[in-house]
């Protein structure tokens, strides 16, 4: 079930992601977080009941919008830096995408958790094409860089048994 006020406008693959989280980990409440071209954050309930989520621009986008529009920030290469304060205009850019999206990811996770999962917590899950990125970070209780690929292929063998 999901529970968007329209529920057409849920991607393809943010149900994907909760198909996947759902069948990894059943009566659990999940919070499914896609490091993609934007990062993504979807709540489901144990009933797996889609709840809703959050869409942020993904730490490429940022990127190179800060390259994009400013006058002289170049393009770096996005990594995980162990520094907050960066000691150059690439180390500072880095850290900006790195440890923003760190402190951005914590904060989300919170509200989402003090908001549908309060009673019991949830299990966070990273997936996307720059989760490995964040492993480092525990942020996450698992890590799925394939959950979309996965829910994918068990939403087509559900639907093949129909």
């Amino acid at each position: 079930m999901v529970k968007y006020r329209n529920p057409v406008e849920v991607g393809a693959d943010r149900i994907a992601n909760a198909i996947g989280a759902v069948h990894l980990y059943p009566d659990r409440n999940l919070i499914v977080i896609d490091f993609g071209t934007a990062t993504t954050f979807c709540a489901i309930s144990k009933s797996r009941a889609y709840l809703g989520g959050i869409i942020v621009p993904g730490v490429r986008i940022s990127m190179e919008a800060l390259v994009r529009e400013t006058a002289q920030l170049p393009a770096v290469e996005i990594a995980e830096v162990d520094h907050v304060i960066g000691k150059s205009t690439v180390e500072s850019i880095q850290s900006g995408l790195y440890h923003g999206q760190v402190g951005m990811v914590r904060e989300l996770i919170k509200g989402i958790t003090r908001e549908a999962f309060a009673e019991e917590p949830p299990v966070v899950i990273g997936t996307g094409g720059f989760s490995r990125l964040f492993e480092n970070a525990r942020l996450f209780d698992a890590m799925v860089p394939t959950l979309v690929l996965d829910g994918l292929r068990i939403a087509f063998q559900m639907n093949q048994n129909d």
